[in-house]
């Protein structure tokens, strides 16, 4: 566990760094496996209590509009006096099909980026 040894403002090697992600690599995979092992649990004998935290199955909720429903959906909240546009928006999937170059977007909006840390396949 050479991840423990540096303290976080220390410079890494590249043989450390390697080290650390390849920790990563693993902690992930057996996060992952005890998760599942976890959920077996719950599914034979329902919701778990560990100290303060239940362990459990809970619903998420979301819709999905064919796109006449979008359309008298914006048309509905529209006659209800409110700007529909405050209310949808594009995603960035819908976007990725539409084909369209950022230059041809920044017309219309503005682009907003974030960086996220993740391992990728290469």
């Amino acid at each position: 566990m050479l991840y423990m040894t540096n303290t976080i403002h220390e410079k890494l090697t590249i043989e450390e760094a390697i080290q650390i992600a390849l920790e990563i690599e693993r902690t992930e995979a057996a996060l992952k496996q005890m998760k599942e092992r976890l959920k077996t649990y719950v599914d034979e004998h329902g919701a778990l209590q560990a100290a303060d935290k239940v362990w459990e199955y809970s619903n998420t909720r979301s819709w999905s509009f064919k796109p006449d429903g979008l359309r008298e959906l914006a048309v509905a909240i529209t006659a209800e006096g409110k700007n529909a546009w405050d209310y949808l928006s594009l995603s960035s999937t819908a976007l990725k099909k539409l084909g369209w170059e950022d230059v041809s977007l920044s017309g219309y909006g503005t682009l907003k980026e974030t960086k996220r840390f993740a391992s990728r396949k290469v």
